[in-house]
């Protein structure tokens, strides 16, 4: 009896946890309430999925144009800021010139714009989770979605990307 029941135990852990390439419509997609076993339902998951991806990028596009936005921002600030370091050197201007910097620097930590900033990374890392684990699923039709939606995304919001550079799949 125990071995009957160690046999049907690995047969359910299998099913459960396919660490190869799959098709199918029975899944579980994160969550126990996304839970799909006929065609319709794989459909409308593979859908949302590209949207939820599609999603992902272009949040992070909007996140590389809030950060080159403000750094412009801050470089011009810092541009008129550095024409009073370049004068006669005294005390009191290097301590003005000293809370100036700390003052500025402290005002940007804090700013509305940085909190904004640290909430839309916050969803973007939980959203690029949620995505790798879909793609963890190991069914062909979700990780064709995911592919799907990441190519869909760059092609609406990478078109007019400022800069060429290298980024990580999940920054």
């Amino acid at each position: 009896m125990p071995f009957s029941r160690s046999i049907s135990a690995i047969i359910l852990v299998e099913h459960f946890l396919q660490m190869s390439f799959h098709g199918g419509v029975a899944e579980t997609i994160l969550f126990e309430k996304w839970r799909i076993n006929n065609t319709q339902g794989m459909i409308g998951s593979v859908i949302g999925v590209i949207l939820l991806t599609a999603l992902y990028e272009g949040l992070k596009s909007y996140r590389e144009y809030l950060f080159a936005h403000t750094t412009f921002l801050r470089k011009n600030h810092q541009k008129k800021s550095r024409k009073y370091v370049n004068s006669n050197y005294d005390f009191r201007k290097v301590l003005t010139i000293f809370y100036y910097v700390v003052y500025y620097y402290s005002a940007l930590l804090f700013s509305g714009v940085h909190f904004f900033q640290t909430f839309l990374h916050v969803i973007q890392v939980v959203l690029g989770y949620f995505l790798m684990f879909i793609f963890m699923t190991y069914n062909y039709w979700l990780c064709i979605a995911v592919g799907t939606g990441t190519a869909l995304g760059y092609w609406l919001f990478q078109w007019e990307k400022a800069n060429n550079e290298n980024t990580d799949c999940c920054t």
